[in-house]
C-alpha cells in the first residue's frame, strides 16, 4: 500500500471527525427595553446559560422603573434569589455618576445570568414604575441543548483511497506461481544441459 494515499486518507478522516464534534451552545446576551409604552419584548425565550439586561429607555421626568422577581414568593424582593434592580433611571447625570457613599447610585441597566440558581424554567417578573404602575414580563429559560453535526461521518465509516485485500492477496499468490515456474524452467533447463553434456561424453568415447 502506498504511504502517500494512506496519508491523504487518514489527514481527510481526523479533519471529518473533528468538524463533527458536538458543538456547545455559545453564551448569548439579550436585551429588553423598557419603553415609555412597555417592556419590549415582554416575553424572551433563551437557552441555559444565556443573560437578560434590561435597559431603561423611558426619558420621562420622575419616572423610573425597578425589575422584580420574587423567588421565595413572601411578597418581598430581598431574598437571597431574589431580583431587584433597585431605581432605573434612562439617564445618568454628572452629580449621580459622581455619587458620594450617601447618594444613590445611578442605573440604566440591569442584568441577570441564568445559570445555577437561575436555570430552566419560567420566570415571572414585574416592572414596577415610580408613578404606581407595575408591568408584568416573562422569561423562558430552556436547556441548552448541543447540537451534533449533521455532516459527520457515521461510526465504521472508511476514508481514502484503499487497496483491496482480495487483489492483495491474489497478487500474492501470482508472484508465488511465477516464481515456482521460473524454478521449474531452470530445473527443465539445467537437466536438458546436463542430458546433453553426458550424450556428448558417451559420442566421444564411441568415436575413440
Amino acid at each position: 500500500m502506498k504511504p502517500l494515499p494512506v496519508l491523504f486518507g487518514a489527514l481527510f478522516l481526523s479533519s471529518l471527525l473533528a468538524s463533527g464534534v458536538a458543538q456547545a451552545h455559545s453564551a448569548d446576551t439579550f436585551t429588553v427595553v423598557i419603553k415609555e409604552s412597555g417592556l419590549t419584548p415582554n416575553t424572551s425565550q433563551i437557552a441555559y446559560n444565556d443573560s437578560v439586561v434590561w435597559h431603561n429607555t423611558d426619558s420621562r421626568e420622575n419616572i423610573t422603573h425597578r425589575i422584580v422577581f420574587d423567588f421565595d414568593g413572601d411578597g418581598l424582593f430581598n431574598g437571597t434569589d431574589d431580583w431587584d434592580s433597585g431605581e432605573l433611571v434612562a439617564e445618568c447625570n454628572s452629580t449621580q455618576t459622581n455619587s458620594t457613599e450617601n447618594e444613590t447610585e445611578c442605573h440604566i441597566t440591569f442584568l441577570v445570568w441564568f445559570n445555577g440558581t437561575w436555570g430552566v424554567g419560567e420566570y415571572e417578573y414585574q416592572d414596577m414604575l415610580s408613578d404606581g404602575t407595575v408591568l408584568n414580563g416573562t422569561i423562558v429559560v430552556t436547556e441548552d441543548i448541543h447540537v451534533e453535526n449533521s455532516t459527520a461521518p457515521a461510526i465504521g465509516s472508511t476514508f481514502g483511497t484503499f487497496e483491496n485485500d482480495d487483489k492483495e492477496t491474489e497478487d500474492v499468490v501470482e508472484e508465488s506461481d511465477a516464481d515456482e515456474m521460473r524454478r521449474m524452467l531452470l530445473l527443465v533447463g539445467g537437466g536438458s544441459g546436463l542430458g546433453a553434456i553426458i550424450l556428448l561424453v558417451i559420442l566421444m568415447r564411441r568415436s575413440s
